[in-house]
């Protein structure tokens, strides 16, 4: 099936060449395409965006689809991404934090939630430490267009992955030079496992 998303930035023309989108720095809205229930799907965000804490983001969802969200998950860094912290109304109403990616459950589907915010291209990320997952958010107008493009682009990265949507996320598609050199999807957080602590990256973009 082929997942349909919608992307609009505020007072630019928006193109898509190839799949590609080209954009300016400027506002975006995003509508992800929550499409399976059950299933786990990572969210970039914007780096300016009106989210404080997970249940801002929760109630967001819900303000667009009422009864929907299930789950927002802040993948904790650490070795192999086992760490979490679950907000579902009750439990760890962790702080949304820039440049890190979430993930999303929600049962009904969930078509119509709208994320607003826009880029900061001065924002540098940084990889404190070495050999953790960290669930990393992508800007929407990336130049990346396949896992390769943001493993060399990020110094010292020794892996890329997907989460796919699945039960519990368990599956995931692997890039670190070998392996499955997966599309970069708008709107898709990946986890960035870089091999020296406090590797810095400014992503690119259009």
């Amino acid at each position: 099936m082929v997942k349909r998303m919608k992307l609009w930035v505020a007072g630019a023309l928006l193109l898509a060449v190839g799949g590609t989108v080209v954009a300016s720095n400027m506002g975006f809205k995003f509508v992800p395409n929550l499409n399976q229930t059950g299933k786990t799907f990572t969210i970039s965000l914007p780096l300016n965006n009106n989210y404080t804490n997970a249940s801002s983001v929760f109630n967001d969802i819900n303000a667009s689809c009422p009864g929907a969200p299930q789950l927002v998950e802040r993948m904790v860094p650490s070795a192999g991404g086992t760490v979490r912290e679950d907000w579902n109304g009750t439990g760890t109403d962790f702080t949304v934090n820039s440049n890190e990616g979430l993930i999303v459950v929600v049962n009904p589907t969930c078509t119509s939630w709208v994320i607003v915010g826009s880029h900061n291209p001065a924002y540098v990320y940084t990889f404190a430490q070495a050999g953790k997952n960290y669930l990393t958010s992508i800007p929407y107008h990336t130049t990346a267009t396949v896992a390769n493009d943001l493993f060399t682009s990020i110094p010292s990265a020794v892996l890329i992955e997907r989460i796919t949507p699945t039960a519990g996320g368990g599956i995931r598609q692997s890039w670190n030079g070998t392996g499955v050199d997966f599309p970069v999807t708008i709107g898709e957080s990946y986890v960035v496992v870089v091999g020296t602590a406090g590797t810095n990256w400014t992503p690119s973009h259009y």
